[in-house]
C-alpha cells in the first residue's frame, strides 16, 4: 500500500524561463493561483477541459482542445483540480506530454527543512509540515492543514482545510481527509479512502472505505471509477 517517495522539492523563488501552466480553472485553481502569486511564481496560462471564464486574476484561460502540446518544448505544470481521481488522471497525462511537475508552497506555510515534499504538490496558506514528514507527488495540503512529525503521505491525496495529522500517521495514495478531521498518532489510513469532515480517526482504516464520525467508523466501501 505504501511506497517510499523519492523526490526533491523544486524551489521556484527565482526567475523561471519555462512556461508555467495550471490545469483546471475551478474553485481550487483560485487557491493555487493565489499561492503562486504570493510565492512570486509567474503562471503563464490556465488550461481547462470546459472553461466557463476567459481569465482568472489576469491569467488567460484556454480550452485543452486548443493547446498544441507538441509545440511546447518544455513546460512546468501543476494540476489545480481538487478531485483526486481527475487530478491524478491529468497529472499522468501531462507527464506523458513531457511536462515538469511544479511544486508551489504559500509563503505563510511553515515547512520544516527536515521534511520532504513531492513533485507537483501544493501547500496552501497556513499549513504546517513538521520534521520527518514525507509528502508524495501531486498532493494538496490545503489551508491550515497540519502534518506532524514522521508522517508519511502517499501520492495524489488531499488534506482538506484544517486537517490535523498527529505524529507518525500514514495515509495511502488517493485518499481524501475532510475539513477539520483529526487523525490520532500512529494511525494508518489506507489508499483511496474518504474521511468525513470533523471526524476523529482513532483506528486504522483499510483501503477503499468511507469513514466518518467521532470516533470515525467505516460506513461503506468506495466504488472504483472506471472508464471504457
Amino acid at each position: 500500500m505504501f511506497k517510499k517517495v523519492k523526490s526533491k522539492i523544486l524551489l521556484f523563488n527565482q526567475r523561471i524561463k519555462n512556461k508555467c501552466v495550471l490545469f483546471g480553472a475551478g474553485g481550487h485553481c483560485k487557491v493555487v493561483l493565489d499561492s503562486a502569486i504570493c510565492s512570486h511564481v509567474v503562471i503563464d496560462l490556465i488550461v481547462d477541459d470546459n472553461p466557463s471564464i476567459q481569465e482568472l486574476f489576469g491569467v488567460k484561460i484556454v480550452s485543452s482542445t486548443s493547446v498544441c502540446w507538441q509545440k511546447i518544448e518544455k513546460f512546468l505544470f501543476l494540476v489545480s483540480i481538487g478531485n483526486n481521481y481527475f487530478r491524478k488522471l491529468k497529472y499522468e497525462q501531462l507527464l506523458v506530454k513531457k511536462g515538469i511537475p511544479l511544486t508551489i508552497i504559500h509563503p505563510s506555510a511553515t515547512i520544516s527543512k527536515l521534511s520532504t515534499i513531492g513533485k507537483g504538490t501544493i501547500v496552501c496558506a497556513g499549513a504546517v509540515i513538521n520534521p520527518g514528514a514525507i509528502i508524495g507527488d501531486n498532493c494538496i495540503v490545503n489551508t491550515s492543514a497540519s502534518v506532524d512529525h514522521d508522517c508519511y503521505l502517499g501520492n495524489h491525496l488531499h488534506l482538506c482545510p484544517g486537517v490535523n495529522l498527529s505524529g507518525g500517521v500514514m495515509v495511502g495514495n488517493g485518499t481524501m481527509i475532510g475539513t477539520g478531521a483529526v487523525v490520532l498518532p500512529g494511525i494508518r489510513v489506507g489508499s483511496e479512502c474518504k474521511v468525513g469532515a470533523g471526524s476523529v480517526v482513532n483506528k486504522d482504516l483499510p483501503d477503499g472505505v468511507t469513514a466518518y464520525g467521532v470516533p470515525a467508523r467505516v460506513q461503506k466501501s468506495n466504488l472504483i471509477i472506471t472508464q471504457d
